[in-house]
């Protein structure tokens, strides 16, 4: 399963009421790889943001929209293992 490495913490797949379902990642290192296999392994798409409180160390969140299967999305994180 993806643990962030900033945190230890196993990333969970959240949900906005606007949004939908997103996940945070606390630092670049963490976020770069994800993207590359999100992009690439998984062919995931998703809308990326950088929250205030993450600038300093490169962390993101992904937000993959309100059709997204916030389900399998986790099961693709839990399938990660950095």
């Amino acid at each position: 399963m993806m643990i962030d490495s900033k945190t230890g913490e196993r990333i969970v797949v959240l949900i906005n009421d606007e949004s939908g379902p997103y996940i945070r990642v606390s630092t670049w290192i963490d976020a770069d790889e994800l993207e590359d296999l999100l992009s690439g392994k998984y062919d995931v798409l998703y809308e990326m943001k950088t929250p205030e409180e993450f600038k300093a160390d490169g962390g993101k969140e992904y937000y993959f929209g309100n059709a997204a299967d916030p389900d399998k999305l986790q099961k693709i994180l839990d399938d990660i293992h950095l």
